[in-house]
């Protein structure tokens, strides 16, 4: 019984290797059809969905090609808004850093702390707002706060993001011939993965609020 269970489970292991590298193309191909600045964003939005629907078994592994298509072309320009709100704001954190270089004194130190608190929450919303994008169903200006809002009350969520993605770092650092193969696919899916059980989390403590009432 033990080894069945051992063959299941690195089946299932290769099975979601060859996905990731499946995925990983799509999107490579993807961003390059839109011609990097105008695909990066909505193939990112394809592959968080399409790994959601793994995670979730939504989906098969015979139909990835056609709910990524699918996700590409209707999101196509909603998420090269979200991609552009997100670097607009990027940029402008980069610029106030090399600009307070020039500050000296009190005057520094309080804007780089104003700085970092401001970077760690962008942080924050860079890290759930393709989650929260693929998982709800909201208004636009709503993923952003949504976004903010579940990293702040999810924070051993946020804590196995970053540990999930170091180890990803090291791993590539290692092996470096696995970059072009499933560096973006894994990435999107520590992130998903994690996000889905912060979710959980926090949708099991509303209903158990709205039972006690």
């Amino acid at each position: 019984m033990g080894k069945v269970l051992n063959i299941t489970k690195f089946y299932l292991l290769l099975e979601w290797v060859m996905w990731l590298a499946y995925i990983n193309l799509l999107w490579i191909g993807s961003a390059l059809i839109g011609f990097i600045v105008f695909g990066i964003f909505p193939a990112t939005v394809a592959m968080f969905t399409v790994i959601r629907q793994l995670l979730l078994k939504d989906t098969t592994g015979k139909q990835i090609l056609k709910t990524f298509a699918l996700t590409y072309k209707k999101e196509f320009f909603k998420s090269n808004l979200v991609g552009l709100i997100f670097s607009l704001v990027g940029y402008l954190l980069y610029l106030d850093f090399l600009y307070i270089q020039n500050m000296t004194g009190a005057t520094y130190y309080v804007f780089q702390i104003g700085l970092i608190f401001i970077s760690i929450i962008y942080f924050i919303s860079l890290l759930y707002i393709l989650p929260v994008y693929v998982h709800y169903d909201l208004k636009f200006l709503q993923y952003f706060r949504h976004a903010l809002l579940i990293g702040i009350l999810s924070p051993i969520t946020t804590m196995l993001i970053v540990i999930g993605l170091t180890l990803l770092y090291f791993l590539l650092v290692l092996i470096p011939g696995l970059i072009p193969l499933i560096t973006t696919s894994t990435f999107a899916f520590i992130i998903m993965g994690c996000a889905l059980i912060g979710f959980r989390r926090l949708e099991d403590k509303q209903q158990s609020a709205k039972s006690t009432f």
